[in-house]
This record gives structure tokens, sequence and C-alpha cells, in this order.
């Protein structure tokens, strides 16, 4: 064989790898993806306990609206993301913003028995922090992070990929 053909070869089959990678990609859940999912679980877990502790006689819709106006670039493009990793698992249109939908209303869910939830006052506590933090999605990670946000399983998590090249 040829170097040339051998080359060739490698190009095909690291073609044909790389294809069959991109399609267990478009399913699973790529560390941005997830990161983002974290993102907008802490933002729901805020907007469910305003609402839990508005019923409990405890008002945090300032802090959370505040919350939001100073945040909302980020939000929105946290949200844009999640709508494109279902869009990048070949749904379109309407069967893609639907699959966004039930993936948030399924947050909001987790959240809505309020079992083992923080107490409206830690909320507050937490709702300040949130305010105060900056607008970007590393402050914003940080601080999902630090709520124990895990929405997404490690199982639907994309494996890490490393392709070795030989000389």
């Amino acid at each position: 064989m040829t170097l040339r053909s051998s080359v060739t070869v490698t190009a095909v089959a690291l073609s044909l790898a790389c294809g069959s990678t991109q399609a267990v990609a478009a399913t699973c859940w790529s560390q941005a993806a997830v990161e983002a999912a974290q993102v907008r679980d802490f933002e729901t877990g805020l907007m469910v306990a305003t609402l839990r502790c508005q019923i409990k006689g405890t008002d945090l819709s300032g802090d959370y609206n505040s919350f939001i106006r100073h945040k909302r670039t980020v939000l929105t493009g946290i949200n844009d993301e999640l709508r494109a990793k279902f869009t990048a698992q070949g749904l379109r249109g309407k069967a893609a913003l639907d699959a966004y939908d039930r993936f948030v209303t399924s947050l909001a869910n987790g959240y809505g028995a309020g079992t083992n939830a923080p107490s409206c006052a830690d909320y507050k506590a937490i709702m300040t922090t949130a305010v105060s933090a900056p607008a970007s999605r590393a402050a914003l990670l940080d601080l999902a992070r630090q709520s124990g946000s895990n929405p997404v399983r490690h199982t639907d998590r994309c494996a890490p990929t490393t392709i070795a090249l030989a000389k």
C-alpha cells in the first residue's frame, strides 16, 4: 500500500468515525448543553421558590424580578442554547420547541413538590446572592453548581471523544 492510499484509507475511516460520533452527539448532552441546563434549572428553582414563598407570605418577587431583569441577556442566551440542543437532535420547528418545553416543565415539576427545599429565608439569601452576581454565564453557572443543580443524568451526557492519529 502506498503512502497516498494509506492516507486516503485513514481519511475515509476518520470520516466514517466522525459521522457516527455526530449521530451520537446529536442525542447526548454536550458539556456546554449540560451547563446551560444547570443555569436554567437554577433559574427555574428561583421562580418556583418565589411562587411557593408568596403563598407562605414571604414576597421574593422583587428580588426574582431584579435577577431576571439584570441577567436577561445571559438567561436568553442560555435558553437559546437549550433550544439549539433539541434542534441538533434532528427535531425541527414545533417538535424542537415542544421538546424544549417538556424539558423546562420537567425542571419546574421537580421543584413543585417542595420536598427537601430550602426555607423561604434561605431562598431570600440565595436570591440576594443571585441578584448581586455578575451578569455572566460563568457567574450563573457557579451559582447553579453551588445550589446543587444537576438536571442531566450522567448517562445522558456525551462521552469525551479523543481521536489519535498514527504517524
